[in-house]
């Protein structure tokens, strides 16, 4: 388990917990308030590599960090190592801080065209895309990837080279998903795969991720594994404090007390109002949906909050919502 010196490439953490790339959701709210409670290291959500090549799209906000957001890295999706690596060099001229290459998305479309996961089966192909994006790039690069296209012995096989190859070319953190590409979320994350390859590659910096819902599941599976770090996903969905409460772990305090109602309320608003400068009001309220369920866990009435909170249909009806249950 690494110090309070801890790095992936020139970028310091301040603690090894993470905020994975989930697309959808990472958009800049999300991750500015991941970093508010105390994230150090923040994702955008995945970004197809070509229309990084367009630069009429590239000029716009929705691909660009903010100033007031770093360290933030943007995580690449492609099928050809020059592609990849060209976009590369193009979002870190855009300012991001580090490039992370997926290797590991299971979403069926994605697979169809040959990307993200589907590229477990082809090892001599990742070698290459990292080979390429580390020679585009002067920042850190990172990869996602899962333990295995299946649980075939020529996925185990491919699984291993392109472990080997991230070590060799010298990639600045590996995270590992526990699940194969095609158990999609199905079943429990198998952090013991995860934790073997930190032992045979000691060298290499080695982040694990999969059902990661609480701040002490999080920190079990870090000093149980001896990895390096840790993902937060979809434990992180309307839930910054998750982040708070690792490095109140981290620093060695038990017991972080709960925020209370009136600081989710705030928080909810502010991640609302976040929405609404780039969103019109009724888009904003539907986008906000996806974010209710983690929100409302920790209110007392959880479901009838969270109800309430997706019934909502206009920003004012939202805000109403959020001041009834919330107290602000």
């Amino acid at each position: 388990m690494l110090d309070d010196a801890m790095k992936i490439g020139n970028i310091p953490l301040t603690i090894p917990f993470v905020q994975a790339a989930l697309a959808g959701y990472t958009e800049y709210p999300m991750r500015k308030l991941s970093q508010r409670f105390g994230c150090p290291l923040t994702f955008t959500g995945v970004m197809l590599d070509r229309i990084a090549l367009h630069p009429k799209a590239m000029r716009q906000p929705k691909f660009h960090p903010h100033d007031d957001e770093h360290p933030v890295a943007a995580q690449i999706l492609g099928d050809e190592p020059r592609t990849l690596a060209e976009a590369a060099a193009v979002f870190e001229r855009l300012g991001y801080d580090m490039i992370d290459l997926n290797f590991a998305c299971p979403v069926p479309k994605v697979l169809r065209r040959q990307r993200g996961g589907f590229l477990m089966q082809k090892p001599a192909v990742v070698r290459e895309a990292l080979r390429q994006t580390r020679q585009a790039v002067s920042c850190p690069v990172a990869m996602k990837i899962r333990i295995g296209f299946d649980r075939s012995a020529a996925a185990e096989e491919d699984f291993g080279a392109i472990c080997a190859a991230a070590a060799e070319e010298g990639v600045d953190m590996l995270a590992i998903h526990g699940r194969t590409v095609d158990q999609k979320y199905r079943g429990k994350a198998d952090w013991s795969r995860i934790a073997e390859v930190k032992r045979r590659l000691p060298n290499l910096t080695v982040f694990g991720s999969g059902d990661i819902f609480s701040a002490d599941t999080a920190f079990e599976r870090l000093t149980q594994t001896g990895i390096d770090g840790v993902v937060v996903a979809r434990g992180a969905i309307g839930n910054p404090w998750i982040f708070s409460e690792l490095r109140a772990r981290w620093q060695g305090q038990a017991d972080v007390p709960e925020p209370s109602l009136a600081e989710q309320g705030q928080v909810m608003l502010e991640h609302f109002e976040m929405l609404t400068q780039s969103r019109a009001g009724t888009q904003a309220v539907s986008f906000f949906r996806k974010f209710v369920p983690g929100y409302a866990k920790r209110h007392p009435e959880r479901k009838k909050v969270m109800l309430a909170l997706l019934a909502a249909r206009s920003p004012e009806q939202l805000y109403a919502i959020i001041r009834a249950y919330y107290g602000v």
